[in-house]
């Protein structure tokens, strides 16, 4: 392109395509992106950045992989798309099933395929109700979320999200649904400053479900890793914790791994860290390493159970044009082989080590207060006062500020409040990885010494 062509293709780009999260002012001076390679990504302006959050936390195998264009050409050549509503299926969607389920918690045996996580976690909360209703419990509805909780940008994948923002001006939320206190090691409010995590935050879920009553409540539905609220993991104990709560208030356990699913914290599903099972997990994302739009969710042999006892006039009436799309399916299939010819699971495993060593030194800036993460996503929060934990003020702008300094270091990523998060392609290298290390100690260092600036 020349640089008339370069400056048009901005300017109706910001006259008339409104961006998810959008505001006017956000996009100016937005990265119009032209190609990628690997870990990096190249704008119509020919510069080069390394991508931090593998797109949105989900260009796993990253970007280029011609063999994910051809298993999709291939397939769209001989059935590009077709009817899966009950009565018809496919063969990459039934291949596709077989192979996740060989992945999964050992607990699972049926899966359903829907478009995005959105979709697969609103679909997941539905089911939920669905299981309690053909076991004769109707009242069992409600949905019980952590606050910095992201789930999705639906109605119902909305009113489970912890985060302010997401729900202002789309209101009022259903009453059903109830957001709690989340497990966050570093700002904890269960154990307070006693400096000894004791997983007593997942009380608070609890506490919840006696308060509502446990013959109302449906499901508990978490993030094993907190992702864009802050890539927050939790303590050790926090997921055993949360599972015996579910269990002995007789409640469904929802796992939202459509960021931590496929290999992200360096084993294929994140819940295995704790060698816990949920009753349903949500995969989008990393499933196609977002070539093609795929997501859906899997089911325990109970849920799974109930849904194909229904009786015939309580079907389980949940529908979406593309479910199951055979070439969504076929590139999933073949970005799975992918992880497998090349180890990206351990790799995700090695590589995160390496990340999460590199960024840890930063803990000795005078501004850094938290350095966090599990496999390749990490999380580093820049504090005004290190000593008190004190965050900057919203208007002091650190979050767009961090962002800036990062990608004119040639990083670029998101942040969460004071926290930069980063999630790279699992096929990132060591050079790259210390090219975003140094590259975040720099943009800390010159935006805090611009902020403190007289």
């Amino acid at each position: 392109m020349n640089q008339s062509e370069i400056e048009r293709v901005e300017q109706y780009d910001r006259d008339h395509i409104i961006h998810p999260n959008y505001h006017r002012a956000d996009h100016e001076g937005a990265i119009v992106y032209a190609s990628g390679k690997g870990a990096v990504l190249t704008d119509i302006r020919g510069n080069q950045y390394i991508d931090g959050l593998s797109s949105l936390w989900n260009v796993a195998v990253g970007h280029g992989r011609a063999e994910l264009g051809a298993a999709a050409a291939e397939q769209m050549s001989t059935l590009g798309a077709s009817n899966a509503y009950t009565g018809y299926a496919n063969i990459p969607s039934i291949k596709l099933t077989e192979r996740l389920l060989s992945l999964v918690y050992s607990n699972m045996s049926g899966v359903y395929y829907a478009n995005s996580g959105s979709e697969a976690n609103d679909f997941a909360m539905k089911a939920a109700r669905y299981y309690w209703y053909i076991n004769g419990n109707p009242d069992k509805v409600k949905v019980i979320s952590r606050t910095e909780a992201y789930h999705g940008g639906t109605m119902a994948a909305t009113a489970i999200t912890g985060m302010a923002p997401f729900h202002k001006g789309f209101g009022p939320e259903p009453p059903e649904f109830i957001q709690v206190s989340t497990c966050y090691p570093y700002r904890c409010e269960a154990c307070g400053s006693t400096g000894s995590c004791k997983a007593d935050c997942a009380d608070v879920i609890a506490a919840a479900i006696e308060r509502e009553g446990a013959d109302t409540v449906a499901a508990v539905i978490a993030e094993p890793v907190h992702g864009a609220g802050g890539v927050i993991p939790p303590c050790d104990g926090y997921w055993p914790r949360l599972r015996e709560i579910c269990d002995r208030y007789g409640v469904l356990l929802i796992a939202d791994e459509v960021i931590t699913g496929f290999g992200r914290t360096g084993k294929w599903f994140a819940l295995d860290h704790w060698g816990v099972h949920p009753d349903i997990m949500t995969f989008a994302k990393a499933v196609t390493s977002a070539y093609v739009p795929l997501s859906g969710f899997i089911m325990s042999k109970d849920v799974h159970g109930a849904i194909m006892d229904g009786s015939a006039d309580a079907k389980f009436m949940i529908g979406c044009t593309n479910s199951a799309h055979p070439t969504a399916c076929a590139v999933a299939l073949r970005n799975l082989q992918i992880f497998d010819d090349e180890d990206l699971v351990a790799r995700a495993d090695a590589m995160g080590r390496k990340l999460q060593v590199g960024l840890g030194r930063l803990i000795e800036m005078p501004n850094v207060g938290n350095v966090r993460g599990l496999g390749l996503m990490a999380a580093v929060e820049v504090v005004a006062d290190k000593a008190t934990k004190r965050s900057y003020a919203p208007a002091e702008g650190i979050s767009g500020k961090l962002v800036k300094a990062l990608r004119e270091r040639g990083v670029v990523t998101r942040a969460k409040g004071e926290s930069i998060l980063f999630a790279p392609p699992l096929v990132i290298t060591d050079a790259q990885l210390d090219t975003i290390v140094n590259a975040t100690g720099d943009a800390i260092e010159a935006v805090v010494r611009g902020t403190n600036a007289p």
